[in-house]
């Protein structure tokens, strides 16, 4: 029950990017930093749109240009604006557009032209009265795009354009060039009489303009012989889609849907042969890059990474894309330079053009979030992230610097020496904020095991072994039984015997090799449900029947999940052992709550029956089951979801997500609705 995971398909051997130089660079008076966008010139300079509150607690942006080997700023600009893009043309000119912070509301979209030393305002440009600005992009010309929506329908188009009037919806998306002196080149309205809006704009060389958004009817127009049309989609309630307009903006090249749920584009990026890869976020689920060919009649490729989000996508001159993450403990981590981190780390997967992983690489020293990513001259792929306390520069930049960013530089061959073992958590959850006696734990890298996956064979009264293919885990020395063993992946058993404070050192020994070590906090506790997709629980109708979209349990009746990191049990078993009759039982208490709003005291925790929680009748031990009555009922409450508690009092949680202990069953109020 998801303890055993498929590996990655991986690319021919390239040569592993390897960590150039970390370095901080400098905020300002900024105290917190939400918001980074970044860009190259031909020169390889690097430049940097930093947005957060400074020590007035207002708003303020710095423009900051770095050398292309970074440890020297160039300059660093206090801007009088707030914008939100950036994009930078070749000779090193930086275009700024958004919803600009101004005294006066509404404050309408307009673009900024700075000069090659980051100060001379070239030009300002209005794109309409009331334009929402929602991404630009520049060609090799200095012209510029402009993509967003209008309320009112007031932009002022140009003649020959693909749609030169809104539909009966007043809120139009809008596609804007601008010559390289800020005069309009032309104006179109595109989406035909569907609503969304844009998420981000790309355009070749030939001025061909790419954009991809969010649409929110099944009205938003397709083309024939697209790769997903609304037909495609069942149940429709918005889907992500991706158009390429000619080089005049005259007419459609195509347009497509591209993913079948309601997805958010988060980033979009070409290669030179004009196919387009789109970077799709859609929480709780994975994200997933996606890439479509250049006619809009097919996907090369979708690539589904077990992570939180992408926060940035790029593509080199060979096809390769970059995908900057922000990640869970079951990444698929191959030939990674650092350590994920307690509570999640950054991350750079490098895909080749059919979508296969080449690298795929933990970001030392960065928190769960990663700001941008951008692409040099020199192939070397730069990351910008928020550093966590392991944070350790390897060369210091000239000029004071806040600790709010960093910026690390790869590049192929540079200092490659990759780990064995990369990360360890929760084998349901994927958690690696704690580790419990008897949990269930899968662990990443290569190098771990044999090639093949290899599970043991198991015996009735001797339970799982603590040697598999010649491979050991070692959890503060003490072998752990192992359920299966691979090169890229390991699911073994923590000893019942580990502290409930303290640390635990979990280590590798494969043929008698013992990798690098992982520690993590030892916790009484540290509990994760088994899930089908990361968000609905591997559950057990009263019935005895799977739990399902089709199958749900119906209101008032008892439904089984399954978990790991409940805690101790009582009587105690060996490690490795499996749960016969009569069954141990959890020793902490445990809850399974959801919230309810209430008015006036705000969120009430309301924990439904729990009638059996213990080791699953005849598994391994450490293997949980947790019987409840489910107390809600989909047509009153939606997907609001479940929460898993062993010992303590409930408190209020965030969404489900990587790590959380959150879960969601499907449930009906009644029989028949």
């Amino acid at each position: 029950m998801a303890l055993v995971s498929v590996t990655p398909a991986i690319a021919a051997q390239q040569p592993l990017l390897g960590l150039n130089y970390s370095e901080e660079i400098p905020t300002g008076s900024l105290t917190a930093v939400y918001s980074v966008a970044t860009g190259t010139d031909s020169q390889g300079a690097i430049y940097v749109l930093e947005t957060g509150v400074n020590t007035q607690q207002n708003q303020q942006s710095y423009l900051l240009k770095l050398a292309p080997a970074g440890n020297q700023v160039v300059y660093q600009t206090a801007l009088t604006v707030v914008p939100a893009y950036m994009a930078v043309d070749p000779a090193g000119n930086v275009y700024l557009a958004g919803d600009f912070v101004c005294s006066a509301a509404p404050c309408p979209g307009v673009v900024e032209k700075l000069g090659t030393d980051g100060a001379t305002v070239m030009y300002t440009t209005t794109i309409a009265p009331d334009a929402s600005v929602n991404g630009i992009a520049v060609d090799p010309d200095g012209r510029l795009y402009v993509v967003g929506w209008t309320i009112n329908g007031d932009l002022a188009t140009t003649p020959g354009v693909l749609q030169s009037s809104v539909s009966q919806n007043a809120s139009q998306e809008f596609v804007v060039r601008l010559k390289s002196t800020g005069a309009v080149d032309y104006a179109t309205y595109y989406g035909g009489s569907g609503e969304g809006y844009p998420a981000a704009v790309a355009v070749d060389a030939s001025g061909s303009v790419f954009v991809t958004g969010f649409a929110y009817t099944v009205f938003f127009p397709t083309t024939p012989g697209a790769y997903l049309t609304v037909s495609g989609i069942p149940n429709f309630y918005g889907a992500p889609y991706l158009m390429r307009l000619s080089a005049d903006g005259s007419s459609l090249v195509y347009s497509t849907f591209i993913d079948t749920q309601a997805s958010t584009p988060a980033a979009l990026a070409l290669d030179t042969a004009d196919n387009a890869s789109v970077a799709l976020n859609n929480p709780p689920h994975a994200p997933t890059v996606v890439r479509i060919h250049s006619q809009g009649a097919a996907a090369t490729f979708s690539k589904v990474f077990p992570a939180s989000s992408v926060e940035g996508l790029i593509v080199d001159g060979a096809g390769n894309t970059y995908a900057a993450l922000s990640t869970s403990p079951n990444f698929p981590a191959q030939n990674s330079l650092a350590p994920c981190e307690t509570g999640g780390t950054s991350a750079l997967a490098e895909l080749d053009p059919d979508g296969d992983v080449l690298q795929s690489t933990y970001i030392a020293g960065s928190q769960n979030y990663l700001a941008a990513a951008g692409l040099s001259t020199n192939s070397s792929v730069y990351v910008i992230a928020l550093p966590d306390a392991t944070y350790t520069p390897t060369q210091e930049l000239a000029g004071s610097a806040s600790g709010l960013l960093f910026l690390a530089s790869l590049s192929p061959g540079a200092n490659a020496v990759a780990l064995q073992l990369a990360c360890a958590g929760n084998a349901a959850s994927y958690d690696n904020s704690g580790i419990s006696g008897g949990e269930i734990v899968s662990l990443f890298g290569q190098g771990l095991g044999p090639a093949t996956g290899t599970q043991p064979e198991m015996e009735r009264f001797m339970g799982f072994p603590t040697q598999l293919a010649g491979v050991q885990v070692t959890f503060n020395g003490i072998p752990g039984p192992l359920l299966y063993v691979q090169d890229a992946q390991i699911n073994a058993i923590a000893p019942w015997a580990l502290p409930a404070s303290g640390t635990v050192s979990i280590c590798v020994i494969n043929n008698g090799v013992t990798t690098n070590c992982i520690t993590l906090p030892a916790l009484s506790a540290h509990p994760g449900v088994f899930t089908t997709d990361g968000t609905y629980a591997i559950a057990l109708n009263q019935d005895g029947t799977i739990n399902s979209a089709s199958n749900p349990a119906i209101f008032g009746s008892t439904v089984s999940i399954f978990a790991t990191g409940l805690g101790p049990i009582s009587p105690a078993q060996p490690d490795g052992a499996i749960a016969g009759m009569p069954l141990p039982v959890d020793v902490l208490p445990d809850q399974v709550y959801y919230f309810m709003n209430t008015f006036p005291n705000g969120a009430l925790a309301v924990s439904p029956q729990v009638s059996y929680a213990g080791p699953a009748p005849f598994e391994v031990a450490g293997f949980s089951q947790v019987n409840f009555v489910v107390g809600r009922g989909t047509s009153i409450y939606g997907t609001s979801p479940y929460y898993l508690q062993a010992g303590g009092t409930p408190t209020v949680a965030a969404p489900i997500e990587p790590g959380s202990n959150g879960f969601l069953v499907y449930e009906i109020r009644e029989a028949g609705n």
